[in-house]
């Protein structure tokens, strides 16, 4: 079609050659038109389609509501939905939607908004505010996630921060304690602190429980007669989660039950204003437990850690430990790969037997076949009587099966069943 040719898009979306694009447009009551352009049919006609019904039952000023909203307005608005629908929102979400504000201002209009815009946001909070790099990703995740809201209300109809790449730094943190210098310094000084730091800190270690969990713990979700701790839906990724309870965690709280079985939260104040009142902070006494032990660079996250290393150190399979740490993904579980004694070893011993550095691990009943085969075959000055003839050939076969290479060997056994297999992958 002529580009100076008027496009009839009453009946629908039309391709246009020059631009490689299926083209859509529709004209709403109030004389505004919305276009959008498409690379394939099917998406145009279903946009098409949309805005078509949109002005037949009354909802089409959806369409034209983005050139009116600022980006302080939409920005309100995501604020109430995220109050009621994100956990996070006063430790994360409000924290990057300010950070939206004050870069791009409040009186934008939300369909101006950039790309430029936000990769200097980046910028700016990477050289002027001189924050870490995951910060800035965990700002650009929220205003990410904020237009894609925006998108689904109608309030705009694009993701300016769709193109912008995140910088992915590897934060991933692996600090323990030295369970024969460090844990127990760490518990004497927390004896000196309030009586329920010490618990605390012996209760994370052996449970690996996240200090949300933890200083929310009620005693409706400690089951003495199983021994185990029932984590319902206040778990990080969302999902309820069991964890059993060795001797130590057991026993400690029992210790603490005779103290607090009184009041619903398993660790409260004693005494005070606050006497019954759950624990809600205890960033303070730990922090001074930690400098009087003269441990460097240790937060209490960190005995989260620690619960997870040291069963990567006794040999507990990776999948155990994520079961036990209520890791969503195996993928938060490998970092503690590295300090497993296990952790692929019996795999790689496979490539032994292939380069002649190992032997085979034949079944035993194999070699005593083959020594009995080798024994039973005939002298053969004695092949001239018939009978004897035929006695040899029926032992030829085990014989010829005796005669294998010790590879050949192994594949013939690990076939039958009963019999373990060797190989990669398998132990």
């Amino acid at each position: 079609m002529p580009r100076n040719q008027k496009k009839n898009y009453s009946a629908g979306p039309i391709w246009d050659e020059e631009v490689k694009r299926w083209l859509a447009e529709v004209v709403y009551p109030d004389d505004s038109r919305g276009r959008r352009r498409f690379r394939r049919q099917r998406d145009a006609q279903i946009w098409w389609a949309a805005q078509r019904k949109a002005i037949e039952d009354g909802s089409w000023e959806v369409a034209t509501k983005p050139n009116r909203v600022s980006l302080g307005d939409a920005v309100a608005q995501y604020r109430e939905h995220s109050k009621a629908h994100h956990r996070s929102f006063s430790t994360y979400v409000d924290n990057g939607l300010t950070v939206l504000e004050k870069a791009i201002g409040k009186a934008t209009p939300l369909k101006d908004v950039t790309t430029a815009n936000i990769e200097q946001m980046k910028l700016q909070r990477l050289d002027n505010d001189k924050v870490s790099k995951s910060t800035v990703d965990k700002n650009i995740a929220v205003a990410k996630s904020f237009f894609n809201w925006c998108i689904l209300q109608g309030l705009t109809s694009a993701n300016p921060v769709k193109k912008v790449k995140l910088f992915h730094e590897d934060n991933e943190r692996v600090r323990f304690l030295d369970p024969e210098t460090e844990y127990p310094i760490l518990l004497a000084e927390a004896c000196q602190g309030p009586w329920y730091l010490e618990p605390i800190i012996v209760l994370d270690v052996n449970t690996g429980l996240r200090r949300r969990n933890m200083l929310g713990l009620r005693w409706d979700q400690v089951d003495f007669k199983r021994r185990i701790i029932r984590i319902e839906s206040r778990t990080k990724n969302g999902r309820p989660h069991n964890l059993p309870l060795n001797d130590t965690a057991f026993q400690k709280l029992q210790e603490v039950h005779q103290k607090t079985a009184a009041h619903p939260y398993v660790f409260v104040h004693l005494d005070g204003k606050f006497e019954g009142q759950p624990i809600t902070d205890i960033k303070n006494a730990f922090n001074g437990a930690v400098a009087r032990a003269k441990i460097h660079d240790f937060r209490f996250h960190d005995l989260r850690h620690t619960f997870c290393s040291w069963l990567a150190i006794s040999g507990v399979p990776l999948t155990a430990i994520q079961k036990l740490a209520g890791h969503a993904s195996i993928k938060m579980t490998l970092r503690y790969a590295h300090l497993s004694p296990r952790y692929l070893a019996d795999e790689v011993k496979a490539l032994d037997p292939v380069q002649g550095k190992g032997t085979p691990q034949t079944p035993p009943d194999a070699n005593q076949e083959s020594g009995t085969d080798e024994e039973a075959a005939p002298n053969t000055a004695e092949a001239a009587d018939p009978k004897t003839g035929e006695e040899e050939a029926k032992t030829a076969q085990p014989q010829t099966h005796a005669r294998r290479s010790p590879r050949r060997q192994q594949a013939v056994k690990a076939g039958k069943p009963g019999q373990p297999m060797h190989g990669i992958g398998k132990k």
